[in-house]
């Protein structure tokens, strides 16, 4: 299966979508979200099919999380699936024209975000 990394500042959130993605054979490395230089770090490390991640971070805000892969060599073509308890169309735009793989609003259902990680995964 997938290596898959989730980046999100509450614990819950990162425990609750491990889970599901760990039992349908998915390896997951959660990754607290200390700063944008770090989550870099851990993605250039220890690469991985797909990142999931919030948009919404205090100390890695989502957006800087995204254009930084996409101006990494090594992390442009990593497909992202973006969460959030929000939505902001404007951000959602901004996201997408940086190749985003899709978005889904929390709280998060085991089987719709299992089925849009699989259908990020298949491209």
């Amino acid at each position: 299966m997938a290596r898959i990394a989730i980046v999100d500042d509450s614990r819950l959130a990162r425990v609750f979508a491990a889970g599901a993605l760990r039992a349908r054979g998915h390896e997951v490395i959660e990754v607290e979200p200390d700063s944008l230089f770090a989550v870099l770090k851990v993605l250039r490390d220890a690469p991985v099919d797909l990142l999931v991640m919030d948009l919404l971070m205090p100390e890695c805000p989502g957006e800087s999380l995204v254009r930084a892969c996409r101006e990494d060599a090594a992390l442009q073509a990593l497909p992202v699936l973006l969460l959030s308890a929000h939505r902001d169309d404007e951000a959602l735009l901004r996201m997408q024209h940086h190749g985003i793989s899709g978005f889904l609003l929390k709280p998060l259902d085991p089987a719709t975000l299992v089925a849009r990680v699989e259908e990020a995964l298949a491209g």
